[in-house]
């Protein structure tokens, strides 16, 4: 039987195939053993593809059934639809869907109104697939906990029992990180070491002026506003620092081009690099990667940088702390603007906070090579189900 192979043939539905997902996606497919056909759709007009890509895709494998033994498709798309939509024998396929984000938790932009049908696709959808997995457990959690107020939104006729039907479907696996990890042996000598916040060489390392990263997405829901007035204000206190302003800036330069303009010289870099070589070398670049997000549920770009060497300085209320907290007792976390200014400010002067621990070699484990056995046997597992839920499944 097809399903009982070591190596699958997989068709990966990607609606909104950039950033995250398209790094998720291709280093997956890189990866695995299985064997992969990717269907995809630019990363642009988020909501109609929550609408409409299962239309696109089931008419699609209609016109040209591939090889399959699994579907696998994320979060941007309505998996009840595209079962419904597919033809067969593809729509008794068994689903995986990978929940990079919800749309239950995920904040509004200032131009939107809440609309609630978009959570409750992530709803139906997750009721649709037959295994759910979600990029961090802070963000299954926060999923979960959503449903009772989403549904009590509902003016009749309110499902009961999602919770345990839903959460005996999901699974948590890491987003991987594109890439390899480092060995001991090779590592600098500012990595590494004991976890304290006294421990290893002066800061700031090699004597230089620090260089602080910014590398995410140039929109609300990461708050480089936020980022921006913090590093006026270290600028007006007289600290002495570079910047590189890097990630996805979409069309969004006016963002953060007064205060490039204001940096100057101490601005290294500024707007996407999209070169992977380009990207990595700013990361080894770089000393403090520090992230102002309003909605976090795994944050690829600090794991990376962390990963690359950089001290991360993160808001205590999303992931990280679930991420790194158990890894690092130093001082990483901050609460409010006026303690991201005071935690910065520390780290610039070199005033016994910018230890580097073992953060960059803890985030080995989520480089694919590492992490993509977990992925194979979680799919391998998902084929065999048959189209049964797990809660569903004979016992052994």
């Amino acid at each position: 039987m097809a399903a009982a192979a070591s190596e699958l043939d997989i068709v990966f539905l990607e609606s909104h195939d950039g950033g995250s997902h398209r790094d998720f996606r291709l280093g997956l497919m890189s990866h695995s053993r299985h064997r992969y056909r990717a269907l995809t759709l630019p990363p642009r007009f988020w909501k109609w593809r929550m609408r409409g890509a299962a239309l696109w895709f089931a008419d699609r494998l209609r016109r040209q059934p591939p090889p399959c033994d699994l579907l696998l498709a994320t979060s941007l798309l309505n998996v009840a639809d595209l079962r419904g939509l597919l033809p067969p024998p593809l729509d008794r396929r068994p689903l995986v869907l990978y929940m990079h984000e919800n749309q239950l938790t995920y904040p509004l932009s200032p131009q939107e109104e809440f609309d609630f049908h978009f959570g409750f696709t992530n709803i139906i959808s997750c009721l649709a697939a037959d295994l759910v997995v979600f990029n961090s457990t802070y963000h299954r959690e926060r999923f979960l906990d959503a449903l009772p107020l989403y549904l009590n939104r509902m003016p009749e006729a309110v499902p009961a029992g999602l919770r345990p039907r839903l959460e005996a479907k999901t699974r948590v696996l890491p987003v991987g990180l594109r890439r390899s990890p480092v060995a001991a042996s090779a590592r600098a000598v500012w990595r590494g070491g004991p976890c304290e916040p006294q421990a290893g060489p002066a800061w700031p390392r090699d004597g230089r002026r620090p260089v602080l990263l910014w590398n995410h997405r140039w929109e609300f829901d990461k708050r480089p506003d936020l980022f921006a007035g913090t590093v006026e204000r270290l600028l007006a206190a007289g600290l002495d620092f570079t910047v590189v302003l890097a990630g996805d800036s979409r069309h969004q330069e006016e963002v953060f081009a007064p205060l490039a303009e204001r940096l100057g010289e101490r601005c290294l870099h500024f707007g996407y690099a999209a070169d992977r070589e380009r990207y990595a070398a700013l990361l080894a670049q770089a000393d403090i990667v520090v992230s102002c997000a309003e909605q976090e549920y795994f944050g690829i770009a600090v794991a990376e940088a962390v990963h690359a060497g950089c001290y991360p300085v993160l808001p205590r209320r999303e992931v990280y702390p679930s991420l790194y907290g158990p890894f690092c007792r130093g001082r990483h976390f901050y609460d409010t603007p006026a303690d991201l200014d005071r935690l910065l400010a520390d780290l610039i002067r070199g005033e016994g906070c910018g230890h580097m621990c073992s953060l960059a070699g803890d985030m080995d484990a989520f480089c694919w090579d590492q992490l993509v056995a977990s992925y194979d046997e979680l799919l391998l597992d998902a084929a065999a189900m048959g189209g049964k839920a797990p809660a569903e499944r004979e016992p052994a």
